[in-house]
């Protein structure tokens, strides 16, 4: 659009040249022919060089940096793509990747590794070694594609982190590299740690339990029999049989509706009781009902007399008649 623009201006401007032209070559009276050609000529290249001028200027502003306006210690740079990094726009403008540091210190609402395209970024005019803007091939290779992952859980580690989404702990040093903001000795719940995709083998969330196999704390009960249920582990550890449900989330590998000999079922320690190992035969004690004992009567009523038994009668008269 700015293109054709100037074009139709400068299209006017030969114009105007023509019609000055016709002028003076039809009126003589207050100017010769040739001083009013050497007057159009002037005001042409005047009005030519303004407009060359305006295009390099503005062209000037696309391809280079530009000084801050309040601030004549610092250079603007626009990023011009998604995502990219102050460690590249570092090793660009000053020629050390390692001054990421000194413009998170100048921008630090910006986010180091995850920068939104159009924000502007502050470049200290001392570091600065040139001021063309990066090339895009430039900026794709310091463009990085990362899977957030959020720290969720106590004793969680940029090792522990490597080797769930890597396969290896030793990969814990590029993810150090991946977030210079983060202190790898001190993991944090709440810490949001970027994870290169491209080196990725899994993007299932890291499990608690995974995380508490690391710990001192840690617990689990390993199933012996087939039948054990997940209802009666929860209450033998836990006191309720209804904390069965929590104990299927914090162990997601798990069926827990067909328990299999030898899972093992991992038991929270904000929800342990006794770690005292559960058995069969503690399961069978604490379903059975105990039997019933026959009520005894404090007051028993009394016992009826016997009843007197009865007179024989032999056959024939009476031997002792009365009368």
């Amino acid at each position: 659009m700015r293109y054709f623009i100037r074009k139709l201006f400068r299209t006017g401007i030969i114009g105007a040249f023509v019609v000055l032209m016709i002028f003076g070559c039809a009126s003589g009276k207050e100017m010769n022919v040739g001083q009013k050609y050497e007057a159009s000529k002037s005001w042409f290249k005047e009005k030519w060089n303004a407009l060359g001028s305006e295009s390099s200027s503005s062209k000037d502003v696309q391809t280079s940096l530009k000084p801050h306006d309040q601030n004549s210690n610092y250079l603007v740079y626009q990023t011009q793509w998604s995502d990219e990094t102050l460690s590249g726009i570092a090793e660009w403008f000053t020629g050390n990747a390692d001054n990421w540091k000194t413009l998170a210190s100048a921008n630090p609402k910006v986010r180091p590794n995850h920068i939104a395209a159009g924000t502007m970024i502050l470049i200290p005019v001392k570091l600065a070694k040139t001021r063309k803007l990066p090339t895009e091939a430039f900026a794709n290779k310091h463009r990085l594609n990362y899977f957030e992952h959020e720290v969720q859980w106590p004793g969680e580690t940029l090792s522990l982190i490597a080797k769930w989404y890597t396969g290896r702990y030793g990969n814990w040093k590029a993810l150090a590299k991946a977030n210079p903001g983060l202190n790898p000795n001190r993991i944090r719940v709440g810490n949001i740690i970027n994870i290169p995709t491209e080196m990725m083998i899994s993007k299932e969330p890291l499990p608690r339990k995974v995380v508490a196999k690391s710990l001192s704390t840690y617990y689990a009960h390993t199933v012996q029999e087939p039948d054990e249920k997940l209802t009666d582990i929860a209450k033998w550890y836990t006191g309720k049989a209804g904390n069965a449900k929590l104990l299927a989330k914090a162990n997601p590998d798990i069926d827990p509706e067909f328990l299999l000999a030898g899972n093992e079922i991992f038991i929270p320690s904000d929800l342990l009781k006794t770690r005292k190992p559960l058995r069969q035969k503690s399961i069978q004690a604490s379903t059975s009902e105990p039997a019933k004992k026959p009520s005894i009567s404090k007051d028993p009523a009394p016992a009826s007399p016997a009843p007197k038994p009865k007179k024989i009668q032999l056959f024939g008269p009476k031997q002792f008649p009365t009368h």
